[in-house]
């Protein structure tokens, strides 16, 4: 267990610059339960590097990532990642590419990222969920804010339909100028490629950009008019042959994505979980299945209250037997 670390998510004053810039590693078991007690007490996940229980996709990432809080199906980053990013004052015409786009995403298999801001990413976000696409949430704040934030509702709906919501901030830790940038590196890090519809001269979508091509991931954006303003920090980039430009949104899917098959855990109608129901998803999420003695161990419910739990997923068609008493993800 890193100490630094688990001082990091106990600790406000420590900030993320000062984790990174520590190298010693401790094992503290006081910390250690102390951090896992207050991760259960909020319903969310954690991963620790030094643990060696970080998904294999952060580990590239760069500055390191040390930890990660998370909530929903973890498993989701196993599949092709689109990252989906824009300005906050988002334009009609970075509107309609998105709607278009997603007009045919539902056909083909990938998984979207974006970071919950207004304009663009919120907008891929719910797009996600009207398409039934399974989308990931990475927050520029602590997991343990997000009930009295006004995306609540949007985070809700995503977990609530399978998605997966991440951040590496400490529970408690505000949004700030510096996380939101910190946070940027993640989605490129996370995503298999970026698309953006359109990008400022200023806008913060192209610290993603920068992110991602020295992660050498590829970058793609549309086109507009040189007039519109919306859309100018793109074209800066597309002129210097850094960013790709999209003229075809159907070729685009085609050429990067398989066509026809299902994602795992995709839901084909909106289902509406409890609280309750969220925390057992997370539960199975973590391994490929999961007895009742284990999900009761690892959850604040009795063994009649996890039954009475876990029937109804299965009536909602997200969990199943796959032998008697034990219990995987759909």
């Amino acid at each position: 267990m890193q100490h630094q670390a688990l001082l990091y998510s106990l600790d406000p004053t420590i900030t993320l610059k000062q984790l990174q810039a520590q190298a010693d590693t401790v094992y503290d078991t006081h910390k250690y339960t102390k951090l896992h007690d207050r991760v259960a007490t909020n319903h969310v996940w954690a991963m620790l590097r030094a643990e060696d229980d970080m998904h294999y996709k952060f580990l590239s990432i760069r500055p390191k990532v040390h930890i990660i809080y998370y909530l929903g199906n973890i498993w989701l980053l196993n599949n092709k990642l689109l990252a989906i990013v824009g300005p906050r004052k988002m334009s009609s015409y970075g509107k309609k590419v998105l709607e278009t786009l997603f007009s045919w995403a539902s056909d083909y298999d990938f998984v979207t990222i974006s970071g919950m801001a207004e304009g663009v990413d919120q907008w891929c976000h719910q797009l996600s969920h009207e398409y039934h696409i399974p989308t990931i949430a990475v927050l520029g704040w602590g997991l343990g804010r997000y009930k009295k934030r006004p995306e609540a509702k949007l985070i809700d709906q995503i977990l609530a339909n399978g998605g997966l919501v991440i951040s590496e901030y400490k529970l408690g830790e505000p949004a700030s100028k510096y996380t939101f940038p910190q946070r940027n590196r993640l989605i490129a890090g996370l995503a298999d490629l970026v698309f953006l519809p359109e990008a400022g001269e200023k806008s913060g979508s192209l610290i993603t950009v920068d992110c991602a091509l020295a992660m050498k991931k590829p970058v793609y954006a549309t086109p507009n008019t040189i007039f519109s303003p919306t859309s100018a920090g793109i074209l800066q980039y597309m002129e210097k042959g850094l960013v790709k430009p999209i003229f075809d949104l159907t070729n685009f899917l085609a050429s990067h994505f398989t066509a026809h098959k299902t994602i795992s855990n995709r839901p084909q109608t909106t289902i509406i979980l409890t609280e309750q129901e969220q925390w057992f998803i997370s539960l199975l999420s973590r391994d490929q299945w999961s007895d009742i003695q284990s999900l009761v161990q690892r959850s604040w419910a009795d063994i009649q209250e996890s039954i009475s739990l876990l029937t109804m997923l299965e009536i909602k068609g997200l969990v199943s037997q796959n032998e008697p008493g034990k219990y995987v993800l759909v």
